[in-house]
């Protein structure tokens, strides 16, 4: 019995003894959970930074040749030849069309014949003229004589001359038999096939060659982005480049443009102003009729403060920065954005340079949590230059 009794209390020696140690097991959870817990989380962050920003204001333009030429047939006949490849570059003076030329072969030599004709008998005529004119002076002759001879040489005189202009004329229109191009450029489709009547009645229009370098591109202004364009423009070294293009797969140009012309007025029903720019195009990329995207350096704003676009938090519209204090606290900044380029934004109101911002894993963070900084340097990304409007802007840029 005594030996039962001690086994029972050895049994609830050892119970007590394991429910001790896990007591205490538990305490030190807790205690090193509680430790974890307000332990700082190590967060990567950028310092704000000063930096020049120029404001590229992007304006949807079209491409149009520099010299666009109709080619038409000037005289009636039949077309006989096409010399060229449709679509293919030519240069000036390039033999293009020729039309039938025997018809106006023969008017020229008709008109040439009586020339020919009235020469021989102009040569008569000034003779005879001279032969009078002498016995006129001696008095052989009447002066009614005499005045014969002279309006007969008048009269072949202007008949000549006559002859000459229709002669001139029917070579001029057996030149136009043979049509050369213009200019050098690049030309389109023929618009009549070999065989046709042409001319009968109408200039017809046989194809149309363009050039293609340099091109022009269109596009419309707002008054108030064109005052601020021209300023900048002054303020400018004329050796800077202020305009490019991007092209229809997103691709930015590898020339940069040039001002050509500005329209003399401002168009009264929409408030916007033509321009027109150049741009090179050695390696006939571009094309009359394309659309193309064309940014062009309004401004450059010095000094401003500046963090990485992927930062910014927008919650109903209103913008702002995760913001880490001197004591490792998280706070969540309101901030006044300007304009974007390269995935970099200006930061007008709100924050200070040096002022240390989160910008990645933004997500994972919420104001009022402590974090242990961890300074990374400030790039700008590797994304186009992409720029947008100022968010806070009394007058956005506007695309023509």
């Amino acid at each position: 019995m005594a030996s039962k009794v001690r086994i029972q209390r050895l049994g609830f020696s050892f119970l007590m003894a394991i429910l001790l140690l896990g007591g205490c097991g538990s305490e030190n959870a807790t205690e090193h959970g509680n430790t974890a817990q307000t332990e700082a989380v190590p967060m990567k962050v950028i310092r704000a930074e000063t930096r020049d920003m120029p404001f590229w204001v992007e304006f949807i333009g079209q491409i149009n040749a520099a010299e666009t030429v109709d080619i038409r047939a000037r005289v009636a006949g039949f077309l006989l030849e096409k010399n060229f490849r449709e679509g293919a570059s030519i240069s000036k003076g390039d033999l293009l069309f020729v039309i039938d030329p025997k018809p106006f072969q023969e008017t020229l030599k008709q008109e040439q014949s009586g020339l020919d004709y009235n020469m021989a008998l102009i040569e008569k005529a000034r003779r005879d003229y001279e032969r009078f004119k002498k016995l006129y002076e001696e008095g052989v002759v009447s002066r009614d004589e005499y005045e014969s001879y002279q309006t007969q040489l008048a009269t072949l005189k202007a008949q000549v001359n006559d002859n000459k202009a229709r002669v001139e004329n029917a070579r001029i229109e057996l030149g136009y038999t043979r049509i050369y191009s213009p200019i050098d450029g690049v030309i389109g489709r023929v618009q009549v096939d070999v065989g046709n009547l042409v001319g009968q009645g109408e200039n017809t229009l046989l194809a149309t060659v363009s050039t293609v370098d340099p091109v022009y591109v269109n596009f419309s202004v707002s008054e108030s982005d064109y005052i601020r364009a021209v300023r900048n423009q002054s303020a400018k070294d004329s050796r800077d480049s202020q305009i490019r293009m991007i092209l229809a797969d997103g691709s930015e140009y590898d020339h940069d443009g040039a001002y050509d012309m500005v329209d003399r007025a401002v168009d009264s029903r929409t408030g916007t102003l033509g321009v027109r720019v150049t741009f090179p195009n050695p390696a006939h990329i571009l094309r009359p009729g394309q659309y193309a995207k064309v940014r062009v350096l309004f401004d450059t704003v010095k000094d401003a403060v500046v963090v990485p676009t992927r930062g910014v938090m927008d919650t109903q519209g209103m913008k702002s920065l995760l913001v880490v204090d001197q004591a490792g606290t998280v706070h969540s900044q309101p901030v006044t954005l300007g304009f974007e380029f390269k995935e970099m934004v200006i930061v007008r109101e709100g924050l200070s340079p040096g002022d240390l911002v989160i910008v990645d894993g933004i997500r994972r963070v919420r104001a009022g949590m402590t974090v242990k900084p961890v300074l990374e340097p400030m790039d700008a990304g590797n994304g186009p230059a992409t720029p947008k409007a100022d968010q806070n802007a009394t007058t956005p840029p506007q695309a023509g």
